[in-house]
């Protein structure tokens, strides 16, 4: 695809794997919206993207991914501002590693609002223009955890193999028209995320 001058999205835009995806895409002259929960977390990413990017255009737009009317109106917001969405990156996520029997059960509810409804939302805002229009490519981020049951991570790898059964599904629906539908999965990365669980 053209990168220069496309509208990139990045949910998780504020660090770890959302912000590195978005300085690529900077890199390669796209046109980038940064969504997280974290204002301030999200203005530290986009000035660290403009200086390593001085021409980069970049927008942020604080919202929780997990409220879809929120995540509705942010991306409407961002494609009024910066043009069609060209590009989705669903990097937006959480984790919270722990034994089935010892975790709440708010644990396993906040994996699938924020891992799955917080992935699915965006999705369901972006996809319909992008298949009026006949491109656009929408990227999930998964994790190696759903790819395997993971010891004590039951709460997480549920969610994540949300994530990569709904990528599964639109690739096969997207595809046809144009929509190029991928997902990732990868291993123990290091980011504050990372670092945050490992204790």
């Amino acid at each position: 695809m053209e990168w220069h001058g496309a509208h990139v999205v990045v949910t998780g835009g504020s660090s770890g794997i959302g912000e590195a995806s978005a300085l690529a895409a900077a890199r390669r002259g796209a046109r980038l919206t940064l969504i997280a929960r974290g204002a301030e977390r999200l203005d530290a990413a986009a000035t660290h993207i403009r200086a390593s990017v001085p021409s980069a255009v970049v927008g942020v737009v604080a919202v929780d991914v997990s409220d879809q009317e929120a995540v509705t109106a942010a991306l409407a917001r961002a494609a009024t501002d910066r043009g069609d969405v060209d590009v989705l990156v669903c990097s937006a996520g959480i984790t919270r590693p722990g034994r089935f029997l010892e975790l709440d059960d708010d644990v396993f509810r906040s994996m699938i609002d924020v891992d799955y409804y917080g992935t699915l939302w965006p999705v369901r805002a972006v996809a319909p223009g992008m298949v009026e229009r006949g491109r656009g490519s929408i990227v999930g981020v998964a994790s190696a955890a759903a790819l395997v049951g993971v010891y004590g991570y039951s709460a997480y790898g549920a969610a994540k193999f949300a994530v990569r059964g709904l990528f599964e599904s639109l690739r096969t629906e997207l595809v046809p028209h144009g929509v190029h539908v991928g997902c990732a999965f990868p291993p123990d990365v290091e980011t504050p995320m990372l670092a945050e669980e490992e204790p």
